[in-house]
């Protein structure tokens, strides 16, 4: 983010300027320099605290209806060996890069919850549940092909609920509220595991995406994304 730019003007005359001499005007002058020069850095180290920042973000490891090219959705399903052993390698690289990570928040369901267990075994970084973080009900599709030619439209419809389900803009809603939330603390670096339509909505908030490329867009299983803020 580019950083904000201001300009203050705080130099003020001394009462007796126009008797001082040119050595003590000059001494003046030189303390109004140094003053204006403490504050502008002083300025910019705060500013420079509050505009950088990272999230990480992954998703779960494979699942069983990942394997069934089923949509998995709310339904709570479970990592197959695959998915455990790609959660394990991605705390193990974790560990290996030094990635500074103070926290892992992850979505309740199984198939998320495990991931993050096994990154935090890897790594020690505590992980903690966040309902906001569950995948979108998807409603009358949930357990149907994921290359579906009526959900692949039906996922370009924002406002559409699947029925029974939740819709892209719900969805957004609470994910959206949560990195507010997120983005928010200072000195803190997190971690977040959940699921492929929760990688859009976080990728939706950091980068502008025209609606076909939201619908489409998508990770693979324990792939790690970092966005700088």
């Amino acid at each position: 983010m580019p950083q904000k730019v201001i300009t203050m003007n705080l130099w003020k005359k001394p009462h007796n300027y126009d008797i001082m001499s040119v050595g003590e005007r000059e001494q003046a002058e030189h303390v109004h320099r140094e003053r204006r020069m403490t504050i502008t850095i002083a300025y910019q180290k705060y500013n420079s605290r509050r505009s950088m920042g990272t999230l990480y973000f992954t998703r779960h490891g494979q699942t069983f209806w990942n394997v069934e090219n089923k949509i998995c959705g709310c339904t709570d399903i479970g990592l197959t060996e695959l998915g455990h052993e790609q959660a394990a390698e991605l705390g193990r690289q974790i560990a290996q890069q030094q990635l500074e990570i103070d926290a892992i928040l992850y979505s309740p369901l199984q198939r998320a919850a495990d991931t993050a267990r096994h990154i935090s075994e890897m790594t020690g970084i505590a992980c903690y549940p966040e309902e906001r973080l569950r995948e979108q009900n998807f409603g009358k599709f949930e357990g149907t092909p994921r290359d579906g030619a009526a959900f692949l439209e039906a996922k370009k419809q924002f406002v559409n609920r699947f029925e029974t389900g939740e819709s892209m803009l719900q969805l957004c809603q609470r994910i959206y509220n949560l990195l507010d939330e997120v983005c928010a603390q200072e000195n803190q670096t997190y971690l977040l595991v959940a699921h492929n339509g929760i990688a859009r909505a976080v990728r939706s908030y950091f980068v502008d995406m025209p609606n076909d490329a939201y619908s489409a867009y998508g990770i693979r299983n324990c792939e790690l994304c970092r966005y700088d803020f």
